[in-house]
């Protein structure tokens, strides 16, 4: 029997503390597009987790770097079904600003696919 794929993002499924954020940083490895960068790095939970930086160098105004992380949220929940036990940083980037939800997610797979962070397809 196939496992139901769950399309929620769950308080288990975030990044929430300080540490969990420096370690990703300090022992991930990272890739960067136009609309997003991040960093990843496999844990032994056994399933993805996501965090979401959003800076001022995004944009000064609070309702675009919201937005952006609105989208890399949605990003994440749509296809966390497809990616592996990571520990995943995501970081908006100048061109997130504007975009619509297609570019963003079509740069992060581009990502995934070439950082390997993808499940092994059976």
């Amino acid at each position: 029997m196939e496992e139901k794929v769950r399309f929620t993002f769950t308080k288990e499924e975030r990044l929430r503390k300080r540490r969990d954020f420096e370690r990703v940083f300090a022992h991930g490895k990272s890739l960067g597009g136009s609309t997003v960068a991040f960093y990843f790095l496999e844990n032994d939970v056994g399933r993805p987790r996501a965090g979401f930086i959003a800076s001022k160098k995004v944009s000064r105004k609070a309702v675009e770097r919201n937005r952006a992380k609105r989208l890399m949220r949605e990003v994440f929940r749509l296809n966390k079904h497809r990616l592996g036990p990571f520990d995943i940083v995501f970081i908006a980037r100048k061109g997130i600003v504007g975009k619509r939800f297609q570019d963003v997610e079509a740069d992060f797979l581009r990502l995934a696919k070439k950082a390997g962070i993808f499940k092994e397809q059976t």
